[in-house]
């Protein structure tokens, strides 16, 4: 029995088997790079995208969210978990790319469900709450 629940707490802390993007894995440096301060989302995935949404684990009602039809159930499965984020570049109608972030390379779980223009897309952290906020 011990030796079971060992295991269970072993494989608990291994990484995810979702392999990493090389979109994710650019977002985590560029995280890294500003001393976990701030992310500049608007210099990402191009310059189409008008807006930017969040999905944090348990929330897959990615249409709410980005006000129109679009299932964040037929890509990934993930946000069944703990593990990732969803992050989702879009335009008013349309989704141009998404990012399954690991959480553990940068957390956007309290922004789950909210999207930001792509102008107001500078996202700081504070240090003493930990909550995300545009500008400063």
């Amino acid at each position: 029995m011990l030796r079971v629940l060992l295991l269970l707490l072993l494989v608990g802390c291994e990484d995810s088997p979702v392999a990493r993007s090389e979109s994710s894995i650019k977002l985590g440096e560029t995280y890294k790079a500003n001393n976990y301060a701030y992310i500049d989302f608007s210099t990402m995935q191009g310059n189409k995208w008008t807006k930017v949404c969040f999905l944090g684990p348990y929330n897959s009602d990615s249409s709410k969210a980005l006000g129109f039809n679009w299932n964040v159930n037929e890509y990934t499965d993930v946000l069944a978990f703990d593990s990732h984020n969803v992050i989702l570049f879009a335009t008013d109608s349309a989704i141009l790319t998404h990012i399954i972030h690991s959480r553990s390379y940068g957390d956007f779980w309290q922004l789950s469900g909210k999207c930001f223009p792509k102008e107001s897309s500078k996202l700081y952290k504070s240090e003493e709450s930990g909550a995300w906020y545009v500008g400063r």
